[in-house]
């Protein structure tokens, strides 16, 4: 999981991801096709070069909200707020 938030703000979301090396993904399938959105492959695991690897995706995207970005990054891994819609009352009837 990254902690990630707007540079110029306060606050910070996750993005979760599962990191696995192509050895053990070949050994968790289940079937010839599998969809693999919010996966990192990693030939073996160094925090120090996964880190960098995060910083420099998400230095790769500016607009004009926060949301825009977290939308872009959620392709890394999964948003907090990805699938979220926020609630609204049903309109009453009088």
């Amino acid at each position: 999981m990254a902690m990630i938030g707007p540079a110029d703000g306060m606050g910070e979301e996750s993005f979760e991801f599962m990191l696995c090396t192509p050895d053990w993904f070949a050994s968790k399938m289940k079937g010839d096709i599998v969809e693999g959105r919010h996966y990192l492959f990693v030939k073996e695991f160094n925090y120090a070069q996964l880190e960098r690897f995060v910083e420099d995706y998400c230095a790769r995207y500016s607009a004009s909200s926060w949301r825009e970005v977290a939308e872009r990054l959620g392709r890394l891994g999964k948003w907090e707020f990805e699938d979220y819609n926020e609630y609204r009352p049903p309109p009453v009837a009088w």
